[in-house]
């Protein structure tokens, strides 16, 4: 990451939440800075966690997909859907804001979101062995209804201040 970026990245424990992190203005996007990324409505609100559910675990400002230790390959587009749906879980995302967090300033057919979630969904073996991780709330948009865990990324130093 460039140092212009870093010094605009910064982070302060609220003294009625010791242990979290917060991001001050103005949001930067910790995939585009890396080059990496390819949605830059995936923001470092949630870049700079970890997530686990099941066997898995998320670490987006790697856009790394883990299952019991070992990558799991995954497409751009499904990696940012999986990132939108585990930093809400339990709550239903509808299908336009999907698409605008992952197509931003694009038009895309609701086609390209199934077809991205499909994808998702073959990768994470959703519906195999009984476990369910994105449901379809018919008409409303998509759900992750697996439990999930967060924590702050190893990655990311704090400052006791």
């Amino acid at each position: 990451m460039h140092e212009r970026q870093m010094r605009q990245l910064s982070t302060y424990r609220s003294s009625s939440t010791a242990g979290s992190i917060s991001i001050t203005s103005p949001p930067i996007n910790m995939l585009e800075a890396s080059g990496t990324g390819r949605s830059p409505r995936v923001q470092a609100e949630f870049v700079l966690r970890e997530f686990s559910f099941g066997s898995f675990r998320i670490v987006p400002h790697a856009r790394l997909v883990e299952r019991n230790g070992s990558q799991v390959p995954l497409g751009g587009r499904a990696f940012d859907l999986l990132c939108v749906l585990v930093n809400r879980p339990g709550e239903v995302v509808s299908k336009g804001e999907l698409m605008a967090k992952v197509w931003p300033e694009l038009t895309v057919e609701e086609s390209s979101l199934r077809f991205h979630i499909a994808q998702l969904r073959r990768a994470l073996g959703d519906g195999l062995e009984g476990k369910r991780y994105v449901a379809n709330v018919f008409g409303r948009g998509y759900c992750f209804v697996a439990p999930v865990g967060s924590e702050t990324s190893p990655y990311i130093q704090h400052s006791n201040a």
